[in-house]
């Protein structure tokens, strides 16, 4: 894959989405949700092609935008479910064997 054409096509990406939000097209939850999995999908095909510093750097944008979507409210159905999933849970306090 040429590197231009690789770069394009991220920038593009990235160009559209923001002219979606500034035209309140999508949310910025959208906006911070669709960076993180276009960012992921990056670093993917940057480590599979050897390219590490893209790779480190889309990582870094895919977890910066994952966060931003997580505590930007974007994540409340994500939250409640485990939440849901946790109420279930009981812990059982197992203690080592003592031996003398």
């Amino acid at each position: 894959m040429n590197v231009t054409l690789f770069a394009v096509s991220y920038t593009l990406l990235s160009t559209v989405l923001l002219i979606l939000a500034d035209r309140k097209r999508i949310t910025t939850q959208q906006y911070n949700a669709i960076s993180a999995v276009a960012s992921t999908v990056m670093g993917v095909v940057a480590a599979f092609i050897g390219w590490t510093v893209v790779a480190y750097l889309a990582a870094a944008s895919a977890a910066l935008a994952a966060w931003l979507w997580w505590n930007g409210g974007g994540g409340d159905d994500t939250k409640r479910r485990l939440k849901s999933w946790a109420g279930r849970f009981h812990g059982v306090r197992r203690t080592a064997p003592q031996g003398t």
